[in-house]
């Protein structure tokens, strides 16, 4: 009986130090990631948790769905921890060509739509799996535009996998009282018609300060501009039969959209230099109509937390921008995504857990939400999770007017230059509406400046 028990407790000694041994043969990874932190997104990684366990506490279906928690739920020997450099938005882009300079290794870096061109031409960033990206981009159905800003020089450095809406924000009070509707003012021509009236209703009957607050600075004139040119068969670039780049816009459609930004001023639209961002002025009742997008909703729902959607959408129409009459719609449509470096420290760990985000529709709606952001792909705006997820926040008819917005999204050339280009087109703008040179005359100067830079 002695032996008997000796041999009992031997067996358990063992059995418990085995047990013992597989939790410390768990392997750790270290996952060091560049960031920039997103309004209402305390996680700052979006991959997963950070520090300590409050994640878990106060974000639990977010903690359970994010993509490096199912990532060990795959690889239950694994332990990831990431190791998040947080770079406040205003310096980022600075601290980004530092690492590149550098050389510093990261495993993922944030990156901006409008900076993949320009750091991918580093050769700072790996497209070691690139294949990996175009055939989930082509089974996933993702859109075109976000195809091409998800690629330099034929290769795929990621996946733009979130972006946002431009939208035309208008308080239907006001436009009904002008005896106009929300279809009324979709088209082009139809709110360069209706606008006089409704500024005058605007400022006599509701004390306004206009009828459309319109954004007057350079970025945002540019981008805007760019939904329109492309609507009326134009193009920021285009190839030449030799092959070689081209301004787009030096020509009928260019001279249109131009033309077009100047008579909703002559209209009315009040040009605001200097922009508040968020619908400050349009929560203040100031214009009856404003230009902003799908990231402005969390400033209407908290001044209205106890509306409901449909109380919303009686007092608030959206649409993404105005279409011009046998047009297509189309809007510019920028976004973000993560790059692998090529000195990353562990690059097939960091693609997987971004593959698993992406494959993964809970953890990628999960995701989308807690940013306030949108899906790139056919795949998640049909996906239910996603659905029902987002309109929880977003009333539906809003969210479908977004949809509309991202199928129709323009791409921002995959050039270094292309900083350059948008200053070329902005000073054309500028001297089209507020100095009334000739539209045809200010885009034939851009157009040789244009020139000059790409064959610079």
């Amino acid at each position: 009986m002695k032996k008997l028990a000796v041999l009992t407790l031997t067996l358990s000694l063992i059995l418990g130090l085995g047990l013992v041994g597989a939790g410390q043969d768990k392997e750790v990874i270290t996952l060091k990631v560049m960031t920039t932190p997103h309004p209402g997104a305390p996680h700052y990684g979006y991959l997963g948790p950070v520090g300590t366990g409050e994640t878990k506490e106060k974000m639990p279906e977010w903690y359970e769905n994010s993509p490096v928690q199912i990532y060990e739920e795959n690889h239950p020997n694994v332990d990831i921890k990431l190791d998040v450099d947080v770079v406040p938005k205003s310096n980022y882009t600075k601290q980004l060509y530092l690492a590149v300079s550098s050389n510093k290794k990261y495993d993922l870096v944030r990156v901006d739509e409008m900076q993949v061109a320009q750091l991918a031409a580093t050769g700072y960033f790996t497209p070691q799996f690139s294949e990996d990206y175009e055939q989930w981009a082509e089974d996933k159905g993702l859109y075109e535009n976000f195809v091409k800003g998800s690629t330099y020089d034929g290769k795929f450095y990621g996946i733009l996998d979130r972006t946002g809406s431009r939208a035309i924000w208008v308080w239907k009070d006001v436009l009904h009282e002008a005896g106009y509707t929300m279809e009324d003012v979709s088209s082009a021509e139809g709110l360069l018609e209706a606008l006089p009236e409704i500024t005058e209703t605007a400022k006599e009957e509701f004390g306004m300060s206009g009828g459309l607050e319109y954004p007057f600075d350079a970025g945002w004139v540019v981008d805007q501009s760019w939904g329109w040119l492309y609507q009326l068969g134009g193009s920021i670039l285009e190839k030449n039969e030799e092959g070689e780049w081209e301004p787009g816009f030096n020509n009928e459609a260019g001279v249109k959209t131009l033309n077009y930004i100047k008579n909703l001023v002559d209209n009315g639209a009040t040009l605001q230099r200097d922009w508040q961002w968020m619908l400050a002025n349009f929560m203040d009742r100031k214009y009856a109509m404003t230009y902003e997008g799908s990231w402005a909703v969390s400033a209407i729902t908290s001044k209205y937390p106890d509306k409901s959607h449909e109380e919303l959408t009686d007092m608030i129409g959206v649409i993404p921008t105005t279409k011009f009459e046998g047009k297509e719609l189309r809007a510019l449509a920028g976004g973000w995504m993560w790059m692998i470096p090529r000195a990353a420290p562990n690059p097939d760990i960091a693609h997987e857990v971004i593959m698993t985000m992406l494959n993964n529709r809970e953890s990628y709606a999960h995701m989308l939400v807690q940013e306030g952001n949108l899906p790139t792909s056919e795949w998640m705006f049909d996906a239910p999770q996603y659905k029902d997820m987002v309109t929880k926040d977003i009333p539906e008819p809003w969210y479908e007017q977004f949809r509309r917005g991202v199928a129709g999204g323009v791409h921002r050339p995959s050039l270094e230059q292309y900083s350059q280009i948008q200053k070329a087109f902005w000073d054309a703008t500028q001297k089209v509406v507020v100095n009334d040179v000739p539209a045809e005359e200010a885009l034939d100067a851009a157009a040789k400046q244009v020139r000059d830079i790409l064959e610079g």
